[in-house]
């Protein structure tokens, strides 16, 4: 009677606790860190045979044959389809080129819970947490959904400028909430208006002229205190009223251009000058030229960024 109580005890524990000195799987060390094994689950690597996976995802396997891992590692306590058992993970690279963890479970030899053989280093970390669930190899357990936000409790002010999430767009930033003031042209969208407002390009179009009751002849037309590299497009309307052809060309490194060459001939009355000055991402700054009987009359217009044809500011 004393026998067999002693030995129910002893096949509880062995139940319980994997038994010491098991079989090792098989390996060989084929150099350049490698350790190759013999992998029995039938695939071509692509789209099937010896899984490898990264927490509980499967990346890709290994063909059915011999493959290599480069370290070993404990994770969760597998068994396999068969009823085998372990919980050693070799680190591997999957046919498709991906790397992640195989279980002993699909590699041939040894017993349950042995590790990998010939010599096979601990992988210590190095490559993150082999899958460390319990249960089936290969059908690890579906995960839990995430709770719905609880409506009743209210969103957390992080930096504490009067305003929560999603209303506040930065909750990092207490610059940034709907109504505060938005700088153009930052980056920076600091009211929660879907974007940065454009900031407005800086430029002076000075002109002198002679006027005439038919035609006035420029002479002079400079583009000044404008940004650097900025673009200037010079377009004149009128038939036969004296125009130049378009011409585009670009600031000074002091934001400064004469145009003054283009106007060779008189413009007479009704021809209608315009010069944009622009740079990307910022509204641009339009002077239009009207010739009227003794006179050149000059008005202020925008051209928003994409925009084709200029607007009043």
């Amino acid at each position: 009677m004393r026998a067999g109580l002693i030995a129910g005890a002893l096949l509880a524990l062995a139940v319980a606790e994997p038994a010491l000195g098991q079989a090792e799987v098989p390996c060989t060390n084929i150099g350049g860190g490698k350790f190759e094994c013999n992998w029995y689950r039938a695939g071509d690597g692509f789209s099937g045979g010896a899984i490898v996976a990264v927490g509980t995802t499967t990346v890709g396997y290994l063909p059915k044959g011999r493959n290599w891992i480069v370290c070993e590692q404990q994770g969760g306590d597998m068994h396999s389809p068969e009823g085998y058992r372990n919980h050693w993970f070799g680190w591997t690279q999957a046919e498709n080129g991906k790397w992640g963890w195989a279980s002993a479970l699909d590699a041939s030899g040894g017993d349950n819970y042995g590790s990998f053989g010939g010599g096979t280093p601990p992988c210590n970390g190095a490559h993150g947490t082999p899958p460390a669930y319990t249960g089936l190899w290969g059908s690890p357990p579906n995960p839990q959904p995430t709770p719905a936000p609880n409506p009743s409790t209210p969103a957390v002010d992080a930096d504490k400028d009067g305003v929560s999430p999603p209303n506040d767009c930065d909750d990092t930033n207490s610059r940034v909430y709907p109504g505060a003031t938005d700088f153009p042209g930052d980056g920076i969208d600091q009211d929660c208006a879907a974007g940065d407002v454009a900031g407005r390009v800086s430029a002076t179009v000075a002109f002198k002229a002679r006027y005439g009751a038919k035609s006035s002849k420029l002479t002079s037309v400079r583009v000044t205190e404008a940004p650097a590299g900025a673009t200037v497009l010079v377009n004149c309307t009128g038939r036969n009223k004296g125009c130049p052809r378009p011409r585009t060309l670009t600031t000074s490194a002091k934001g400064s251009v004469s145009l003054t060459k283009l106007f060779r001939k008189r413009l007479r009355v009704g021809a209608r000058v315009t010069i944009a000055v622009t740079t990307p991402n910022a509204v641009g700054k339009v002077r239009e030229l009207r010739v009227v009987r003794r006179d050149i009359r000059a008005r202020t217009l925008c051209q928003p960024p994409g925009a084709v044809d200029p607007t009043k500011c």
